[in-house]
């Protein structure tokens, strides 16, 4: 019996342990991206008209760091009762950000195919983790300070339930994402340019295409990964380590998004400079809009700007992003 708790305690100990270092891992990817990327922030955002996509970028950016940097600071040594309001508060910033991700996927889509009904399904898509993992409230979600480990986060979810919680919160959003990738690609196809990709590098057409593709490909494969080592580590015991993965999930998605937000906004703020007022304004011209939406990635690009101007398409398609 007391070599079966050592083994016990000796295998807790060891999971916990991956589980904090793949935590500082994320961590570090995420300061390191937030540092490297602090100057294109600077010349895309700030001291410009406030807009929907910057909110989306600072919500995004700064939500994530203050619940990196609360939940790193839960390491150090504090009372249980602090450390139990420290685990709801930081459970609950986390899964507020996918109210963030939900918002900026249900916009985008809208953008690219007008259609609210569509948007509407892809944001109660993303929200389903935001709304099922407040379950973990209903099981006394607490905390409790364990040497050498600082504030430990403890709830009583079932196995079985965490299983059910896991597989609806991220196959919703593996639906979400391929909506936004099918979105994104029914629409280019309608505008003619899908045939022409690489053609010109940098352009908005070419980053709504390829970087949105990616962008959201990427967060479904992160999605499919949490599902895989969830569900490993609570059925099998050898297998319980691989649980710390899933702390990769948030700075990940949070960077990826930054980057795609930066990407448009660059592209946006080059094409706002060199397209003629009469080209913007054109009632006649089929549009990708983001009216009311990310109203700062302001930029109208003609086909033949994305193509260049010897590829013989029409320039009354264009690529209108307000």
């Amino acid at each position: 019996m007391a070599t079966s708790n050592s083994g016990q305690l000796a295998l807790q100990y060891s999971q916990i342990l991956i589980d904090n270092r793949c935590f500082f891992a994320g961590i570090v990817v995420f300061l390191y991206d937030t540092m490297i990327t602090t100057g294109e922030e600077i010349r895309c955002f700030w001291g410009r008209k406030l807009t929907a996509a910057a909110v989306l970028f600072w919500m995004n950016k700064y939500m994530t760091m203050i619940f990196l940097v609360w939940d790193l600071a839960s390491y150090f040594n504090i009372s249980n009762a602090s450390c139990a309001a420290s685990a709801k508060g930081t459970y609950a910033v986390n899964y507020s950000i996918y109210l963030v991700w939900a918002a900026f996927t249900a916009m985008r889509i809208y953008a690219l195919r007008k259609n609210m009904l569509l948007s509407v399904i892809a944001f109660a898509l993303s929200v389903v983790p935001f709304g099922v993992n407040l379950v973990t409230f209903r099981f006394g979600l607490t905390g409790e300070d364990i040497d050498p480990f600082g504030c430990t986060e403890i709830a009583g979810v079932p196995v079985n339930l965490s299983k059910t919680v896991t597989i609806v919160s991220r196959s919703s959003l593996i639906a979400a994402d391929c909506l936004a990738i099918g979105a994104t690609w029914l629409t280019l196809v309608r505008l003619r340019v899908i045939g022409h990709i690489g053609l010109l590098q940098g352009s908005l057409a070419s980053i709504l295409l390829l970087d949105g593709t990616i962008y959201f490909l990427l967060l479904g494969i992160i999605n499919c990964l949490h599902i895989a080592f969830t569900l490993l580590s609570l059925d099998i015991v050898l297998l319980q380590s691989t649980s710390g993965l899933v702390t990769f999930t948030t700075p990940i998605s949070a960077v990826i998004l930054s980057r795609f937000l930066l990407r448009l906004q660059s592209a946006s703020l080059r094409g706002t400079g060199s397209m003629p007022p009469s080209q913007v304004s054109s009632p006649d011209n089929r549009s990708i809009v983001f009216e009311r939406v990310v109203s700062s990635l302001g930029a109208s690009i003609a086909v033949e700007d994305y193509l260049g101007q010897d590829d013989g398409l029409g320039g009354d398609d264009i690529v209108d992003m307000h």
